[in-house]
């Protein structure tokens, strides 16, 4: 699943040929491990080594590697697909609903370390872990993630900045220092006032991490550090999900790597404390 799901987010930074290529193992991926790399570049008219080169560039050593994966996807696909399809009298349509989501939701998580190195991770961190002040940034549905964010660092006690508003998110910004971080939220990457508030700091010279799908797009372009979620299940129902519920465990290892860097329990100790508070009749 993860194999497919890297493939149908990188479409759009695809030249011709590799889109080619794409199209027909999306297509066809229950066929693909009776072709050799030779006769898939035959039936999409390209050349064997560009079939090589494109296994590379989905991280890949090779087409065995890349073949074994899209295999495992079918397989795995298809044994969902038949244990839900099977009556079974213990069941429901509501626990066959929730095992098919849980079932997108594991791909979608073991694809985080897939699409984003553990450099990229862990600069991420030291950045955030640096930081004087961050301010945090996602409109519409990514506001979501963007607050869940906020608050795990207000509790390791990091000053976290959010507003919903884009005119008040822009104010927020300068009162940025070079020493604070620019964290912003999007599944697309092209959202207008997100790329504006990159553009400022830019040109203030913040740094800026980005969340968004697995894609190039220009959010990702503009950051220092890109980090991505993957989007692209083909189930238009619970894709929009998928790809928050990602971002959000994106945003928790963070949270987590922190916790390591600053052996901060003492904080998250007093953080359970204060929210007990409002507990209190």
């Amino acid at each position: 699943m993860v194999c497919l799901l890297k493939i149908r987010g990188m479409l759009e930074q695809m030249s011709i040929i590799e889109r080619k290529l794409a199209d027909f193992i999306l297509d066809n991926a229950h066929l693909l491990r009776d072709y050799s790399s030779q006769q898939l570049a035959d039936a999409v008219g390209t050349s064997q080594s560009s079939v090589v080169k494109f296994c590379q560039k989905l991280g890949y050593k090779g087409y065995p590697d890349l073949k074994l994966a899209v295999n495992e996807a079918v397989i795995t696909a298809t044994t969902l697909n038949r244990d839900n399809n099977e009556p079974n009298p213990t069941q429901n349509g509501l626990v066959n609903l929730v095992e098919q989501l849980q079932f997108s939701l594991q791909s979608h998580l073991r694809g985080i370390l897939e699409v984003n190195s553990e450099k990229a991770l862990q600069d991420s961190a030291d950045l955030l872990a640096q930081a004087d002040k961050v301010l945090i940034a996602g409109f519409g549905k990514s506001g979501i993630v963007a607050h869940d964010m906020q608050f795990r660092l207000l509790q390791l006690g990091k000053l976290a900045l959010l507003h919903s508003d884009p005119a008040i998110a822009l104010q927020l910004a300068s009162t940025l220092s070079h020493n604070s971080i620019l964290l912003l939220v999007s599944e697309s990457g092209h959202n207008t006032d997100l790329l504006k508030l990159a553009k400022y700091a830019k040109q203030r010279q913040i740094r800026i991490i980005s969340l968004t799908g697995y894609k190039t797009n220009a959010l990702s372009l503009a950051a220092d550090i890109a980090l991505f979620a993957l989007s692209g299940d083909e189930n238009v129902r619970i894709n929009a999900i998928l790809v928050q519920l990602a971002q959000q465990h994106l945003c928790h290892i963070l949270y987590l790597l922190l916790c390591q860097r600053q052996n901060n329990d003492h904080q998250l100790e007093e953080s359970a404390k204060l929210l007990n508070l409002l507990e209190q009749p």
